[in-house]
């Protein structure tokens, strides 16, 4: 059997019943490899219940496990040179490549589990290549064009095939085991020097915590903190005298991941960009610029405060990537904007120019929108803006921008503002204004407000009444409130009727200061000539 891990599988025995022409052994081995095995998604990723143990450098003992396409060399290399379970001990890789080899043959015998490593890598595509090689030398040479390439696991695990071929003379043996060794330490040297400019997975080890958000926004805080909770207890020197050093070190990395600006810094620059940064600030550190974000909102929402969301599309630095590109968040990502840097160009023995050049970033950015809660002040002003830190726009190895929410009042059909005042103008009929009315305002946040001219009291035209208390909540003390201004607006009638113009003239001569005034206004100037 071919496919992804699937291999060849023992004869039926003689003893064995047979139905229908069939081995059943062989039925039953055949489907639980297609269960372990059955798709290309299983291949590098899937376990199949073949482990062993290896001493790495970090964690002490750690399981190895055969994974669907794997034989015990791949397994074992891929142990050896992944951060968390790496080690450069030759001898070590090799014990653990040699326990999975016994496994993997038991197995072949068995056909308990239905696994046999395949007969190709890379099967089905351009890097399609034998898996076992006839001669030593063949391994050696393979395992060095891996080298050149920096593909160390290919590179330990192709030696490592070669050492566990049978009847291995001690001369090859040590050289083989030399040169594995070689390629372990050039790999461990080129995790450190990738990992001067932070890598964020020491610090979720730290906190036993594991970075597989799918998305690069996708941090679980609570869990995060609950980890760090239970963590500083557990290794407080008080308690485990002996583990203050774990101690510090779980106190440190929950220092930089509780804080995104701290973890982007880290990601990007290392422990050395954080310190600076604790120091000085953002004085040393180049800021982002910020970006700017307009939210619309009603008159009654400006009264009432609130919540709001706010879409803020921006530019994020992708967590890990530089690192980790094989990270599913990594695949939308391209390269971050470079740094812009100055240089001299000289254009002849006494003149230069000077140039303006881009410095290209190892780092990858994706672009997001981002869903950002505004807390909307009671009194909030048109034109006012809320900050929200770190929320712009990001760049490696700079603070990044903030996001400033302009806030927009749209205006309203009925309420006009004036600052921390309301005004509302009011239409009243000529009886009304003679012969008193009421009315009920429905306020901003659904509250009447009454008031009205009592009879006896003539509105005049032009005439405002302020309503102390009703008007719009002041942004510092929310307690308090501007005032409602009313402006009145009386409508006189267009016309009057014959009739009625006696009646109301009749009506008019018996109230004071009602009666007809002189036709002429003023006095006739006395000529001097």
């Amino acid at each position: 059997l071919g496919g992804w891990g699937v291999g060849r599988l023992p004869r039926c025995s003689t003893m064995l019943p047979r139905a229908h022409g069939r081995c059943p052994l062989l039925l039953l081995l055949v489907a639980g490899a297609t269960a372990i095995c059955e798709s290309p998604a299983d291949h590098g990723k899937t376990t199949v219940g073949i482990s062993t143990q290896l001493k790495s450098a970090m964690r002490g003992l750690v399981d190895v496990s055969i994974r669907c396409g794997d034989d015990a060399a791949l397994a074992a290399a891929r142990a050896a040179t992944t951060r968390r379970t790496s080690t450069t001990s030759g001898e070590d890789v090799l014990n653990c490549a040699r326990e999975l080899h016994k496994a993997l043959q038991a197995e072949a015998e068995s056909g308990q589990i239905g696994y046999l490593p395949p007969q190709l890598l890379f099967a089905g595509t351009a890097e399609e290549r034998p898996r076992e090689l006839k001669t030593g030398g063949q391994y050696s040479r393979r395992a060095m064009e891996h080298g050149r390439k920096d593909e160390f696991k290919e590179a330990v695990a192709d030696l490592l095939r070669a050492l566990l071929r049978p009847n291995l003379d001690e001369t090859a043996r040590d050289k083989l085991l030399q040169t594995m060794e070689n390629f372990l330490q050039k790999a461990e040297s080129k995790r450190q020097e990738a990992a001067q400019d932070g890598d964020l997975s020491e610090l979720f080890d730290a906190l036993d915590m594991e970075d597989d958000g799918k998305e690069n926004t996708d941090l679980d805080r609570s869990s995060l903190k609950r980890n760090y909770r239970e963590l500083s207890v557990k290794y407080h020197p008080d308690k485990n005298p002996g583990s203050a050093a774990r101690f510090n070190r779980i106190r440190d990395a929950y220092e930089i991941l509780s804080d995104p600006v701290k973890m982007l810094l880290y990601d990007t620059g290392g422990q050395e960009l954080i310190k600076k940064y604790e120091k000085d600030g953002d004085s040393e550190i180049e800021r982002v610029d910020n970006t700017e974000v307009s939210s619309s909102i009603s008159l009654e929402e400006a009264y009432r405060g609130g919540e709001k969301m706010v879409r803020v599309h921006r530019r994020v630095v992708c967590r890990s990537c530089r690192l980790q590109p094989n990270l599913a968040r990594c695949k939308k990502c391209t390269r971050c904007p470079g740094e812009m840097q100055q240089r001299q160009v000289w254009m002849d023995q006494w003149h230069y120019r000077v140039e303006e050049y881009e410095v290209p970033s190892d780092q990858k950015c994706i672009s997001t929108a981002d869903n950002v809660k505004v807390m909307i002040e009671r009194g909030v002003m048109h034109g006012d803006r809320i900050v929200h830190q770190g929320m712009g726009n990001q760049l490696p190895k700079k603070i990044p921008g903030d996001a400033l929410v302009s806030i927009q009042v749209a205006k309203h059909s009925l309420f006009k503002r004036l600052g921390n005042d309301l005004m509302v103008d009011v239409k009243v009929s000529l009886r009304e204004a003679l012969l008193g009315f009421q009315r009920e305002l429905v306020h901003l946040d659904g509250h009447m407000v009454k008031f009205g001219m009592k009879k006896g009291d003539v509105l005049k035209p032009g005439a405002a009444l302020e309503i102390q208390g009703e008007g719009m909540p002041l942004k510092e003390d929310p307690s308090s409130s501007g005032k409602l201004i009313i402006r009145f607006e009386i409508q006189f009638p267009e016309t009057i009727s014959g009739a009625s113009a006696e009646t109301l003239e009749a009506a008019m001569e018996n109230l004071p200061g009602q009666k007809t005034l002189p036709a002429r206004i003023g006095k006739a100037a006395r000529s001097e000539l």
